[in-house]
C-alpha cells in the first residue's frame, strides 16, 4: 500500500498481483469511506476484491479531519461537504486517469461516502464507468422506518444541536460521525432534517445541485444489506430519487450473517461476506464490457 498527499488530496493506494495484457482492461476502484471513517477501515475488504482479479487498483480517499488527513476539527480546521464533492473527489478522479488512463474508473462508496458520490456524479458521470453504492441512503428521519421514526428525529435535533453550539463536534465522544468541523455537521443535519442537499460555501444552490443530478445517465448499482437500521431501504429510495435518470439497478445482501443489524453495516468491510461477490460482480461487468 502506499499513500499520495496532495495539498488536502490523501489517497491510500493498493495494487493489484495482476500484470500483462489481461491487467489492461481491469476497472480502477476510488473508495469515499462512511463519516468518521478512516480510510484504512477499509484496507481487508479492498485486498479481497483485488485478491479475486477484478480491479487493477483500489484508491481510497481520506475523508477530511479522519486518519491521515491533515485537516482536524479540533483545531478549528474548516470544511464541509463542498470540499469533498467538488474538490477532493474530483481530484482523486483527475489523479486516477492521469495515472492510468486506459483503464475505467468504478466510484464505490459507502453510507456518508456513497451519498457524497451521487452528489459529485453531477459533474463526474461522463468519467466514471459506474457508481456502487453501499449501505447507502439520505440521513433525513422521516425515511426511518415507522416503529424508529421518532427516536431518529430525537437523535437529529440532538446532533444537529450540539453541532450548533459546540466549536467543533466531538463525535468520536458521542459513539456517532467521528470528530466533524460545525459546517460539516451543519451540511449533515440539513439533509438529516429535509432530505435534501446542500454544500455550504458552494456557487451551487440546493436547486441547481437537484437539477444537475437528475441529468446523470450512468450506471448507479445500489448494494443495500438486509435489516441495516442506518441506511433503510426508504432512506435509499430517497437518495436514488435524486437520479430519476441513471441506469439503477439495486440488490440486498446479508453482509456478515453473524453480527446484529447495526454492526452489519460496517463489519463487511473487515471480514468476508457475500457482499464481497455482489461488488466483485459490479467491476468484471465493467470489465466484460470495456
Amino acid at each position: 500500500m502506499s499513500t499520495i498527499s496532495e495539498s488536502r488530496l490523501i489517497l491510500h493506494q493498493f495494487a493489484a498481483a495482476t500484470h500483462g495484457e489481461v491487467a489492461t482492461a481491469l476497472p480502477r476502484i476510488l473508495f469515499v469511506p462512511a463519516m468518521g471513517v478512516p480510510a484504512r477501515f477499509y484496507e481487508p475488504f479492498l485486498s479481497r476484491l483485488l485478491a479475486r482479479g477484478v480491479a487493477a487498483s483500489a484508491c481510497t480517499l481520506e475523508l477530511p479531519g479522519q486518519g491521515a488527513h491533515p485537516s482536524r476539527a479540533r483545531r478549528g480546521d474548516d470544511y464541509g461537504y463542498r470540499e469533498v464533492v467538488e474538490e477532493l473527489i474530483p481530484g482523486a478522479v483527475q489523479h486516477l486517469e492521469d495515472a492510468m488512463p486506459t483503464h475505467p474508473i468504478v466510484l464505490i462508496g459507502h453510507s456518508l461516502g456513497a451519498q457524497l458520490a451521487v452528489l459529485a456524479s453531477a459533474e463526474l458521470a461522463s468519467r466514471v464507468e459506474r457508481f456502487v453504492l453501499i449501505a447507502a441512503g439520505t440521513a433525513h428521519w422521516r425515511r426511518w422506518p415507522q416503529a424508529h421514526r421518532l427516536r431518529a428525529a430525537a437523535t437529529v435535533h440532538a446532533i444537529a444541536t450540539a453541532a450548533a453550539v459546540l466549536p467543533w463536534y466531538p463525535g468520536v465522544r458521542f459513539g456517532f460521525g467521528g470528530d466533524q468541523s460545525r459546517r460539516f455537521m451543519r451540511d449533515w443535519s440539513f439533509n438529516a432534517r429535509s432530505g435534501r442537499y446542500r454544500l455550504s460555501g458552494s456557487t451551487t444552490s440546493p436547486q441547481e445541485l437537484e437539477q444537475r443530478l437528475a441529468r446523470v445517465m450512468t450506471r448507479v448499482h445500489l448494494l443495500g444489506i438486509d435489516g441495516d437500521r442506518v441506511a433503510p431501504t426508504g432512506a435509499s429510495d430517497e437518495l436514488l430519487a435524486f437520479l430519476p435518470q441513471a441506469r439503477l439497478t439495486r440488490q440486498t445482501v446479508t453482509g456478515v450473517a453473524t453480527d446484529g443489524p447495526w454492526r452489519r453495516h460496517f463489519s463487511w468491510a473487515r471480514h468476508a461476506s457475500d457482499l464481497d461477490h455482489a461488488v466483485a460482480s459490479q467491476l468484471a461487468e465493467v470489465h466484460c464490457t470495456r
